[in-house]
């Protein structure tokens, strides 16, 4: 069975080739990707249409920051519980560990490694995919990422104590030194980065407000996916004809949908429109619907709600300008 990948992992690529004003569609075509798919709960993306899609991104923007500019782009979806368990420990590398038992979430094989022997935590990472690019690329990203966690949950000015890279350089690497605050080492046995112990084995700050972010978001992606409520709107229209064709009142209609009159007038303003356009919209189609079955001005009148056949009249006129 092919090793695969978490399609929200690639989200973060599309995501970024979006921001920088790429077609994305093309390159998923190219790649046998479907759009739904990198967006369905759960779906998964075989390494190699993973790796074709890093390419395809490295030979539209560069390969040289490629790997940096994707572990800065956030989305909402990519690390899911993993994440949740690292935000929750009391420790940053206590996180990791925590994190990178689960990892096959993000992808298969164990990408992710904690040296438990060393006294600074030292994480090693490698990509199991065919590309030596979609390798050098993801592994830059995953070693900022692994940087860019300690900041947000440690300290903001953390730095590494060494950086390395199997890879030689992908073109200038200057902006990835300065965000490392060091310079890598390339052509290096393993990709990894060593961060001091003093530093991982604090206690992280800021639990509160991240974890509030974090299944904020949760609920909101869940939300998204029940189906769609009618707008109040959709829901006034049916409820403002009324049995027989009477029209019912703004009290009525607040009533059938348990709100005051008040707070339906708010939120149909909040849709840009009122109860009394609605109002004039169904008399206007009820007056055409009785007035073909024969009905008296007067008697289309009164159902309508109309104080005289007059105010009938004018109402027609208004309707037909």
């Amino acid at each position: 069975m092919a090793e695969t990948i978490s399609a929200a992992m690639l989200l973060r690529l599309v995501r970024l080739l979006e921001l920088r004003g790429e077609p994305v569609e093309p390159l998923l075509t190219a790649t046998g990707i479907a759009r739904p798919t990198l967006e369905s709960e759960g779906a998964r993306v075989n390494y190699d249409a993973a790796d074709r899609l890093v390419e395809m991104a490295a030979a539209k923007l560069g390969a040289a920051e490629l790997g940096l500019e994707l572990a800065l782009t956030r989305i909402d979806e990519s690390y899911g519980a993993p994440g949740l368990l690292l935000l929750t420990a009391p420790t940053f590398r206590r996180g990791l560990e925590r994190a990178f038992a689960f990892q096959r979430l993000w992808g298969d094989g164990e990408r992710f490694r904690l040296n438990a022997a060393a006294a600074d935590a030292v994480v090693s990472f490698r990509h199991p995919g065919s590309s030596d690019l979609a390798r050098a690329v993801l592994a830059e990203c995953a070693l900022v990422e692994v940087l860019e966690g300690v900041r947000a949950l440690v300290d903001r000015d953390a730095s590494p104590r060494l950086v390395e890279l199997e890879h030689e350089p992908l073109g200038d690497f200057s902006a990835l030194a300065a965000h490392f605050g060091i310079e890598p080492h390339f052509a290096a046995p393993e990709n990894r980065i060593t961060l001091p112990a003093g530093l991982v084995d604090r206690p992280l700050h800021g639990l509160r407000e991240l974890l509030s972010h974090a299944f904020e978001r949760q609920a909101a992606r869940a939300l998204s996916l029940l189906p769609q409520r009618a707008s109040i709107a959709d829901r006034v229209r049916p409820l403002v004809a009324g049995e027989a064709g009477v029209v019912r009142t703004l009290g009525d209609v607040a009533g059938a949908l348990h709100m005051s009159p008040r707070t339906l007038q708010r939120r149909l303003r909040s849709e840009a429109t009122s109860f009394d356009a609605l109002l004039d919209d169904a008399r206007r189609a009820l007056a055409q619907q009785l007035t073909a079955q024969g009905l008296s001005n007067q008697e289309v009148s009164f159902r309508l709600g109309f104080q005289d056949a007059s105010a009938l009249v004018r109402a027609r006129r208004r309707w037909h300008e």
